[in-house]
């Protein structure tokens, strides 16, 4: 267990440089040429962006204050996603089990990471469109004593409205390195979605 739980840390830790809005870990970039802040997706990631900044502004994040920014990230389909192909090969009920349970792993992330946006401006540089409902929205982050901007991009798609499915920080896209994460410690339990469920819940 002791193993078990290291690992956990160190996956939180991969997250919080930059999953669920941690602007301080991301890399240096120069500020981009051209920008669309008026495509759905741009509107989108400003409007979560700007959530995050007020809600930082008591320097408290209540669950209410980190489910309202986590509403514009479609749950539902990255916690799908970081199960690959064993999604399709658990139970309706274990499907349900661990979507609840990456929601509240993903709330806590949320609340605990948050500060990295105190103070932050976040502008929209560039919008990348890859199709009609797909596009990689590229922001640059300027935070309190940096002068320095940093750079972010948002994967957003969408099913009916716009979602955040993904966040790119330092070359790394977060949902990707958790599903190979996650991918990990379901090998190392023989592929026990209990097990996982248990790991993000703890």
């Amino acid at each position: 267990m002791t193993h078990a739980k290291g690992f956990t840390s160190k996956l939180r830790a991969h997250m919080a440089a930059g999953a669920f809005l941690a602007a301080g870990a991301v890399a240096f970039a120069p500020i981009a040429q051209a920008a669309n802040e008026d495509h759905d997706a741009a509107l989108l990631v400003t409007d979560t962006a700007a959530q995050a900044v007020t809600a930082l502004d008591d320097q408290v994040i209540s669950d209410d204050e980190a489910d309202r920014v986590l509403s514009n990230v479609d749950i539902d389909a990255v916690a799908k996603f970081t199960l690959g192909n064993k999604w399709a090969n658990i139970s309706a009920d274990e499907q349900s089990r661990y979507v609840d349970a990456f929601r509240v792993f993903a709330r806590n992330q949320m609340k605990e990471h948050l500060s990295g946006l105190s103070g932050a401006d976040v502008k929209v540089t560039d919008v990348i469109a890859r199709g009609d409902k797909d596009a990689i929205v590229v922001t640059q982050v300027r935070t309190a004593g940096n002068d320095l901007p940093q750079e972010m991009s948002w994967r957003v798609m969408a099913n009916g409205s716009w979602h955040i499915v993904d966040i790119q920080a330092q070359d790394i896209w977060f949902a990707i390195e958790q599903r190979a994460q996650f991918g990990a410690i379901l090998d190392r339990n023989n592929g026990d979605i209990d097990a996982l469920i248990n790991e993000i819940s703890s």
